[in-house]
């Protein structure tokens, strides 16, 4: 009896190690499952990065520092082979320094929509206008990585590869594709840092009071919004999120903002008042992935920008309308 209970356990235990593997091997062939480790490695986790940024023929080196502190979040981007400029947030609020010009542009944001949050969920239904799938295994940073693919079933968003750390589940490598295949954009991780090794003193703090004397200080602060303009038509899967206005730095003219989203593209468009009549800039134009679309519409400017194909802002800003208050 004793031998048949010891046989018992052990198919038991085997049992259940088996179901745990198992359960592990489909997480591991989810390509949902990774991207919401990759959403949630992106929130939680301290970690200080290197990279490179393609678009138009031109590359770009960026350090970006993500790090939490009394369950405060602190970032900091930095340019290093341009201009130098840095954007540094704490919480909800950004900093923008542009030192050759010694001015500093402060602005809140609602950081609540991550990226992918959503993923796999249906509330904007990207199950049915993207598919994802597992790619192959590699090195990036001298890092193995796990490529996902995320291919737009229609003409009206790009498609998307990602390769994320199979250790810190952190991003290494994002490139947005064109419909002929093409990469418009990437972004390329030279070096991660996790963890307690990073320079826990290189998010920089605002300029000291003396010196902030001499920097001019542009607060963009959200106000309340003019209703009256709508989106008469919008692609499929895409749905309106946020509306803010805010006032231009350069001469306090007020822009309204409407944000739209399928839950992984983005799509913002500015309506402002403009005066005279020349027609420089509008109609449409590409920088890498991010396409603009521009028109009038009785003295106002509307711009449509995003990183989605030029028919998909050209459809959202010819279906801007005016509705009279």
């Amino acid at each position: 009896m004793g031998r048949v209970k010891q046989r018992w356990a052990v198919g038991w235990v085997a049992a259940c190690w088996s179901l745990l593997i198992f359960a592990a091997e489909v997480e591991r062939q989810d390509p949902a499952e990774w991207l919401r480790a990759m959403t949630e490695a992106m929130q939680r986790l301290d970690y200080q990065t290197t990279l490179a940024y393609t678009r138009d023929n031109r590359i770009q080196t960026l350090r970006f520092i993500h790090r939490i502190k009394d369950g405060v979040v602190h970032e900091h981007l930095q340019t290093l082979n341009d201009s130098l400029r840095e954007v540094v947030r704490e919480a909800n609020k950004v900093t923008c320094y542009f030192p050759e010009l010694r001015t500093m542009v402060v602005e809140s944001h609602d950081f609540s929509r991550a990226l992918f949050r959503e993923w796999p969920g249906q509330g904007l239904g990207q199950a049915k206008f993207y598919r994802l799938g597992l790619g192959q295994q590699g090195q990036v940073a001298e890092r193995l990585a796990q490529e996902i693919v995320i291919e737009a079933v229609d003409d009206y968003r790009y498609s998307r590869r990602f390769w994320i750390d199979t250790e810190s589940k952190l991003p290494l490598q994002l490139e947005l594709v064109g419909s002929e295949g093409n990469v418009l954009e990437a972004f390329v991780v030279i070096e991660l840092i996790v963890g307690n090794a990073i320079d826990k003193g290189s998010v920089i703090e605002p300029p000291p009071a003396k010196a902030a004397e001499s920097w001019k200080v542009l607060d963009r602060m959200e106000g309340p919004t003019d209703q009256r303009w709508q989106l008469t038509q919008l692609p499929p899967g895409f749905s309106e999120v946020k509306r803010s206005r805010r006032q231009r730095p350069q001469d306090e003219t007020p822009v309204d903002h409407i944000l739209i989203t399928d839950g992984l593209a983005s799509v913002s468009v500015y309506i402002k008042a403009q005066g005279g009549s020349s027609d420089l800039g509008l109609g449409a134009k590409q920088l890498g992935a991010v396409n603009v679309y521009n028109r009038r519409i009785d003295g106002y400017l509307v711009t449509v920008l995003g990183d989605v194909p030029p028919e998909t802002v050209r459809l959202i800003g010819d279906g801007v309308r005016e509705v009279p208050r």
